[in-house]
């Protein structure tokens, strides 16, 4: 027990004991018992006034005593009241703070709560989407943005952002994510990236013009190359720089081919083609391919399903190939690669594991990027563009599927496309054959 409560408490025995002695020298007892208690009564329900109005926000008051409990009270209660102010202050100035650099972003906030109402947005969410605080605060946010993407987005938001037209500019586009925070509250982080998807789309032109350019006078190079590699009067001395001359042309009309394919996947937005891809097929051909040449690891074909895929027969065997073909590049001849193919009702799934090289983890995010080389000079020197990859994961994008790498140095990789249910067609049920 607090000292203060037990000194409080023995005045109080004290006071009731001098009434009670006052009561058995003068007579009535009851009356002097009931007198002191009065009494005490009174004197609480004063103190308990002025501490009211201590917390009632009044001045601080001075109680006729200076030790004891209520004028301890009233000092507790005075410094509970200076912290109150202190943190009050600190917490509007800190909020003066926030507002001032959230008004300095050039991106837009808006806060939404569980029913996409809008609680509160920056001064740049008037700028890019015409917002009003005195109009718009609490209305539901896809009431006044109702750009389909959006409304599908905010009734299932991903990990990513989307894309959207601007509602103030005529050619403008904002960039949309979501973020989930607090009570079922989300933050909704709006960018306008105009700039970026022009320049993005300028870059795009550029390469697709440039390789186009480029074709017409490497076919002649070629070509001219392979008659001198073909005459049988050309010197000897010449025959190894025409034929490294011929190798590279060959190499740089392979770059400009995946530099179009990749291209024209970056900028297609439409739909692939909705045929119907026997897969099995594909892979026994592509593997029958690489079976056919020289220096190369084991290949094993495994295939579970005889499922086909809704699709584009032609990224799909752009897939399939280049996968394949990696794994055979970076697989010693002593070596294995694994083809499988399978698939149930969660969807398909078509697996490369080799025994090859490897790839560092700290790169295996990178390694789908254009021109990306784990090792460069291995790769050039066995033919590789370095663009493959970025082609399977542009093209695995177009048909609903995923790219999933694991891989140990020394050891070797796994690649995983996993299709989704939609892009799958089950014909004559689960099969087992193994080529």
């Amino acid at each position: 027990m607090p000292s203060r409560w037990a000194s409080h408490l023995f005045w109080l025995a004290g006071w009731l004991l001098a009434a009670l002695l006052l009561g058995f020298l003068f007579g009535r007892v009851a009356w002097w018992l009931s007198g002191a208690l009065a009494l005490y009564v009174a004197y609480t329900l004063r103190n308990v006034y002025l501490l009211d109005r201590v917390i009632s926000g009044g001045k601080r008051l001075m109680l006729f005593e200076t030790r004891g409990l209520w004028p301890e009270l009233v000092a507790g209660i005075d410094k509970l009241k200076a912290k109150s102010r202190s943190r009050k202050k600190r917490y509007q100035r800190l909020l003066r703070e926030v507002r001032e650099s959230t008004g300095a972003l050039s991106d837009a906030g808006i806060i939404l709560n569980a029913a996409n109402e809008i609680v509160w947005f920056n001064p740049a969410a008037t700028r890019l989407l015409g917002l009003d605080p005195a109009r718009d605060i609490g209305n539901r946010i896809d009431n006044l943005l109702r750009h389909p993407d959006f409304v599908r987005y905010l009734a299932k938001p991903t990990d990513k952002s989307i894309t959207m037209p601007s509602p103030t500019a005529e050619t403008g586009s904002l960039s949309v994510q979501l973020i989930p925070y607090g009570q079922e509250q989300r933050l909704a982080i709006i960018r306008d990236v105009t700039h970026e998807l022009k320049v993005e789309q300028t870059r795009r032109d550029f390469v697709a013009n440039a390789s186009h350019e480029l074709r017409s006078p490497l076919t002649v190079i070629s070509g001219y190359l392979d008659a001198l590699a073909d005459d049988e009067e050309l010197p000897e001395s010449w025959r190894v720089p025409i034929s490294e001359m011929l190798r590279q042309a060959n190499r740089m009309t392979e770059i400009l081919r995946d530099l179009i394919e990749l291209t024209r996947l970056e900028s297609e937005d439409s739909k692939p083609k909705r045929d119907l891809v026997d897969i099995t097929e594909m892979l026994r051909a592509i593997v029958r391919e690489f079976e056919s040449r020289k220096d190369r690891p084991k290949l094993n074909l495994t295939i579970d399903s005889d499922a086909a895929l809704v699709g584009s027969e032609t990224e799909l065997h752009s897939i399939f190939h280049n996968l394949i073909h990696n794994a055979v590049r970076f697989t010693p001849s002593n070596g294995s690669v694994d083809v499988s193919w399978h698939a149930d009702g969660a969807g398909a799934v078509f697996e490369v594991r080799d025994t090859g090289i490897g790839i560092p983890m700290e790169q295996i995010p990178r390694i789908t990027e254009r021109f990306y080389r784990v090792d460069p000079g291995r790769s050039r020197a066995t033919g590789g563009t370095g663009l493959g990859l970025a082609i399977v994961k542009h093209a695995l994008q177009r048909h609903n599927g995923t790219l999933a790498i694991q891989s140990s140095v020394g050891v070797g990789s796994t690649f995983t496309c996993r299709f989704a249910p939609a892009q799958v067609v089950l014909r004559k049920g689960s099969t087992e054959a193994v080529v």
